[in-house]
């Protein structure tokens, strides 16, 4: 399978306040390639409790490239091709939502989210947050780093498709009866929304 695994970290509960983007490039069920980049957010804030989490501060991306000038590097390892992520609706709509905010049409592609399938591959499991699931199949990585959360989604994908024997996507689809998300570039991803972090204060530099 070829796919290419993402990860965002914001820097408040807004979802075009990218900090950081990691993502995993998988060819033939192997991993090619690994990216990070950290990316000043615009309006330049930060939340306290979304740095407790993932150590990201103002200082590090203050000189940093902004997502809009990092997307002719990324762009080419989204567009048509399939997307996974863990928790898959809150990075498409990261991504989606802040390329639209900068007026940059969107790519085409498609998207699993990891979340839901191991829900329905380890329904044993009491937990399937990344660092759960990652433990219980022995994947070893830094959690909210967005470099490792994508390695670690990838590879918990790749090992949920070598648990139940499954070649390619259509084998994913039909073996736990679900569908691929699409985006394309008609979409609409600019609704008001925020994440669970929206009370904590912001630090305004």
């Amino acid at each position: 399978m070829d796919f290419t695994a993402i990860d965002f970290e914001t820097a408040t509960s807004d979802f075009t306040s990218i900090c950081s983007m990691g993502w995993c490039i998988v060819r033939d069920n192997k991993i090619v390639s690994r990216k990070e980049v950290l990316v000043r957010p615009e309006p330049f804030e930060f939340n306290g409790y979304n740095i407790k989490i993932h150590g990201i501060r103002p200082e590090m991306v203050a000189n940093k490239p902004t997502f809009a000038e990092y997307w002719d590097e990324i762009r080419p390892d989204i567009e048509n091709q399939m997307v996974i992520a863990h928790n898959a609706s809150f990075d498409v709509r990261v991504m989606c939502q802040t390329l639209q905010k900068y007026g940059i049409v969107l790519p085409d592609f498609t998207y699993m989210c990891t979340v839901k399938l191991s829900q329905k591959a380890y329904p044993e499991l009491e937990s399937h947050k990344l660092n759960n699931l990652c433990g219980a199949l022995k994947i070893n990585f830094n959690h909210h780093r967005a470099y490792d959360d994508a390695y670690a989604c990838a590879m918990a994908l790749l090992r949920i498709a070598e648990d139940y024997s499954m070649e390619s996507f259509e084998d994913i689809e039909e073996c736990f009866e679900t569908t691929r998300g699409v985006v394309h570039p008609g979409m609409d991803f600019t609704a008001k929304k925020k994440h669970s972090h929206h009370k904590r204060k912001k630090i305004t530099i």
